[in-house]
């Protein structure tokens, strides 16, 4: 599928009253946090455990673990609808958001600041 195939057919589901920038702004940060609620219950049930700064989870054998994976891949659906939802209430195509962000993550390896924020220092000058 396409990003815009995609962003027509989800903003048709789209209310007209969520057809504004406050909405889809709050909408993005609100699926985010249930993104992150998933994984908070997931880690305070032990089904996920940090080491050396890495998710580390269990084979999905259980049932449980099997609607983790799920619960994750509809969130991560809920976002990309509200993001499609804001670009489109600014006026932008996903593509474009998508092109974008492909030429701003490229000038920032070219530049040696893809690890950083972008803000045009190198990794070597951060060490200085």
């Amino acid at each position: 599928m396409e990003l815009n195939d995609y962003q027509t057919q989800a903003m048709s589901t789209r209310m007209d009253s969520c057809d504004n920038h406050l909405y889809m702004m709050l909408e993005i940060a609100s699926e985010a946090g249930e993104l992150q609620g998933k994984f908070a219950k997931a880690i305070r049930k032990g089904r996920l455990k940090f080491s050396d700064n890495l998710i580390n989870s269990s084979v999905m054998e259980t049932r449980e673990e099997m609607d983790f994976d799920l619960g994750v891949i509809l969130e991560l659906g809920d976002i990309l609808w509200g993001v499609a939802g804001m670009a489109a209430s600014m006026g932008y195509s996903l593509e474009e958001v998508a092109k974008f962000n492909l030429e701003k993550l490229a000038k920032r390896k070219a530049n040696g600041t893809i690890e950083g924020n972008g803000d045009g220092v190198t990794k070597e000058e951060r060490h200085v």
